[in-house]
Order: C-alpha cells, then structure tokens, then sequence
C-alpha cells in the first residue's frame, strides 16, 4: 500500500482481538484480512464498521464468499500485484465490491452450486413464448448464447435476440439479474 499515497495503512495486527481493538481505535474505511483467518470468527467481525477484503487463495475466498452476515467488499488472490489490491480496497469501501479475475471462476462454482435445482416461470406483464422459456432455463443453468444455439440448433443472433426479449418481460438488465429471481420466482 505505500505505493499508493491515496491509502494509508493505521494499523498491522496478527489476532482478531487485536483487530476488533485496532478497528474500534482508528475507525477504518477497510479492513484487509488474510483468508486464512478461521470462518468461526467471522460472527466477531460483524461488528466491525468497515469494508472487509479478504485475501487468500482459491479455497480460503470460496469460503468467506458465502458469508452474508459480515460486509466482505473485495475478495483478492493473494498472487495478484499490490495495485490489485488498492483498487479492491477502494471498491469495497465505495460498494461496488471486487472479485479478482483469478478467484472469479470460485465464485461462479459457488454461485451455481447454490442455485435452486427447481427452475420456475420468470414474472412478467408478457408471457414467455416456448423458446423463451428454453432459452431462459438454459440461460440459468449458467450456458452462454454460443452453447444455447449449439443445443437448440439456432444461430447466435437468434439466441441474443431472445435473451434480450427475456431481459425486456422480466423487467432485468443483466443475465446475473435474470439468475438472482430465481429464488422470487
């Protein structure tokens, strides 16, 4: 971090009492924790008012990945440069969150492993045709338009231009969006 002048490092501790102490001391905007950290304690950081960024390998990051009830912001690979680490420091404290392009494929095994098995009607104001409702299954099993042409034997355009329409009725922007109304639906 003393790369970067923008960000300051208030305090290094190696326990989590320590940390608890050093959060409540100096009141930081982010916290980076090591991946390694044990998941038990988790519940202890909950407390703390500040972006967590966890760093750690593919492993460590697909465990604090399912943890809502504390504000991880930035998940990191702990090979990637130091500048990775500062632009995850500031998307985390501004919300956005960061996932590293090398723990990226951890999370979607992640996602899809906790998708519901049972996919339901998307709720629209217009109906879905037939080939809608294909497409927007295969899309939710997670298959990108090249696959679904391939499996329904159409042409990419095709695929594009129904995703787009499933997108329109269910009142989405993204694929992601699409996917996260399974559960509502």
């Amino acid at each position: 971090m003393e790369k970067d002048p923008t960000l300051s490092v208030v305090a290094e501790v190696a326990e989590l009492s320590e940390l608890l102490s050093a959060a409540e001391l100096y009141d930081p905007d982010a916290v980076i924790l090591d991946g390694q950290l044990h998941i038990d304690h988790a519940q202890e950081l909950a407390g703390v008012d500040a972006a967590l960024v966890v760093v750690g390998d593919t492993d460590s990051a697909t465990r604090w990945i399912g943890l809502t009830q504390v504000n991880v912001g930035a998940l990191v690979h702990c090979y990637d440069p130091v500048e990775d680490l500062a632009v995850a420091v500031r998307k985390a404290v501004d919300g956005t969150g960061y996932v590293s392009p090398g723990l990226s494929g951890a999370l979607l095994k992640l996602t899809r492993a906790m998708a519901p098995r049972h996919l339901s009607a998307v709720p629209t104001h217009a109906p879905l045709t037939s080939r809608e409702s294909e497409v927007l299954q295969l899309v939710r099993r997670g298959l990108a338009n090249k696959e679904i042409a391939r499996r329904l034997g159409l042409s990419e355009k095709t695929i594009k231009f129904h995703v787009s329409n499933v997108l329109a009725k269910a009142h989405v922007a993204s694929r992601a969006q699409l996917i996260a109304l399974a559960p509502a639906m």
